[in-house]
């Protein structure tokens, strides 16, 4: 649930997120008491979902607001909407952020006008008065910017002694985190009150600019950027297809219109989780949490459903693979399609993960790379994410002097071993060991418990789940990893994705 996004970061740079790995097994009884004893959770009558973990170790307290909405909720031809409110997550509110709030509305609404103005002149291909139109913008943006103070709402938590405040976005959420002084903590829901319930888009036009340069940057400057781009794009068939940074052309035509309405319709109390962990008592947060969110209510709007939200990833038509040309050329990616995390399968593709690609004696490591076939391989349990029906991704670079098909055909050799055979019971009892460390290591940081608890509620109805997850781990057989493993790795469950090196 949580593992494909750090290692997804590392080979292909997508969104940046907290570094959390997915717990996959642990003593379950001594476990779930050290957790229950100390978590308790509440909902307001908003819908507004509370988790608090008390840990009195230290003066301190991690708060993370898990948003359920993503990329994925998109509706076509706004892609990138949810990747831009992201970079307006710290612009402030109606109070913070501002000089003068009643000039910098009417200057805001201003720029508003003169942009859906500007677009739909540059649309009707009426260049003159699209560049008249566009220089008329960025004048009353100038304007607007005189009006205000710049991350207000960061600085004044920078200097209450906050620390990893950042925010990011997938295509399965949208969080939001941060680590204060446990003194501070009504601060941060004054604060954290004032971005959902009275939030003030602005510079947004100008922050666009910085989505655009920050795309090509990604994507178009990085040697596996379209590539990967075009990938998903024929790989899958839902809205997991669509890049989370967007398409320009998208992204150029969004005004603050559409970013308001995507924020009212999605942002409210019943589509967030916050959780607290530190040191604190579920009292302080729930005072807290009455006295800021208590009275916000959501606005109606009807609900707009992506127009593949229930699709399977699975394309029902044309070729299941993609040959390209890179600069990152050449490599083979695969994409195995499988279940969302929903599935009672959903750890066992955690567990195929790390057999395959996790630690110096995993067999990509220890029979691709260590002999010389490949210069790296990797496994992603779930890619690019794991709320809807999605892939596992693997992906690997051919060692000097290896083809394309030798190296295709190696990655295959593994994968029918696995599917045939299944794992030694020495790799499965090395699997569980180190699951144990990692969940050890998980409760050891409170930002890690913060992000952990909100994800486990959203994905699947109860933080508990980690608990259960990990006792099921606990118990996978061989067998139980072998039966997954040969009903995913076959050649009509596979989209094939060939790097083609750049002809000199």
């Amino acid at each position: 649930m949580l593992t494909m996004f750090t290692l997804g970061t590392a080979i292909f740079g997508e969104e940046p997120c907290e570094a959390v790995s997915r717990p996959t097994g642990f003593g379950a009884l001594e476990m779930e008491r050290r957790l229950t004893d100390r978590i308790t959770e509440f909902e307001l009558a908003n819908g507004l979902h509370f988790i608090v973990m008390e840990r009195h170790n230290a003066p301190v307290v991690s708060v993370h607001t898990y948003a359920n909405v993503g990329a994925f909720d998109e509706v076509a031809g706004q892609t990138g909407i949810a990747h831009l409110l992201e970079h307006m997550a710290f612009k402030g509110s109606v109070r913070l952020g501002t000089k003068d709030y009643q000039r910098e509305a009417a200057l805001l609404n201003a720029v508003d006008e003169a942009f859906y103005a500007f677009w739909e002149a540059h649309e009707a291909g009426q260049a003159m008065r699209a560049r008249q139109l566009y220089e008329q913008l960025q004048a009353l943006e100038a304007r607007a910017g005189q009006l205000v103070e710049p991350n207000a709402f960061g600085s004044l938590l920078q200097r209450s002694g906050a620390v990893g405040l950042n925010a990011t976005t997938s295509h399965d959420a949208t969080k939001y985190f941060m680590s204060l002084p446990a003194n501070k903590l009504e601060l941060w829901f004054a604060l954290e009150a004032e971005r959902f319930q009275a939030p003030v888009f602005r510079e947004l036009y100008s922050e666009k600019r910085v989505v655009a340069e920050e795309r090509r940057s990604r994507i178009d400057a990085t040697p596996l950027g379209r590539f990967q781009e075009a990938f998903l794009g024929a790989a899958l068939a839902n809205n997991y297809a669509r890049p989370v940074i967007g398409y320009d052309r998208d992204v150029a035509a969004l005004g603050r219109r559409e970013v308001e309405a995507f924020f009212r319709r999605h942002y409210g109390p019943r589509n967030l989780v916050i959780t607290v962990v530190g040191d604190t008592t579920p009292e302080q947060v729930r005072n807290y949490a009455e006295k800021y969110f208590g009275g916000w209510r959501q606005e109606v709007l009807p609900s707009v459903a992506p127009s593949a939200t229930e699709a399977l990833a699975r394309p029902t038509q044309g070729a299941l693979e993609l040959q390209q040309a890179a600069r990152a050329g050449p490599a083979v990616m695969q994409a195995f399609y499988r279940p969302s995390v929903a599935s009672a399968d959903a750890p066992i593709f955690d567990v195929i993960s790390d057999i395959l690609s996790t630690g110096r004696t995993a067999r990509f490591n220890a029979n691709l790379v260590q002999r010389g076939v490949a210069y790296t391989a990797n496994a992603v349990s779930s890619y690019p994410g794991d709320k809807h029906s999605c892939a596992m991704l693997l992906y690997a670079l051919p060692a000097s002097g290896v083809g394309l098909p030798a190296m295709e055909q190696a990655v295959w050799d593994q994968l029918s071993s696995l599917a045939d055979a299944g794992p030694t019971q020495r790799e499965l009892l090395r699997i569980k060991k180190a699951a144990k460390v990692t969940l050890v290591d998980a409760l050891r940081s409170n930002s890690g418990m913060a992000s952990a608890l909100a994800a486990y509620h959203v994905l699947t109805g109860s933080w508990q789940s980690l608990l259960k997850e990990s006792a099921i781990v606990e118990q996978l057989t061989p067998e139980d990893v072998r039966a997954v493993a040969a009903r995913t790795f076959t050649q009509d469950n596979c989209f094939k994705g060939l790097v083609l090196p750049l002809k000199a």
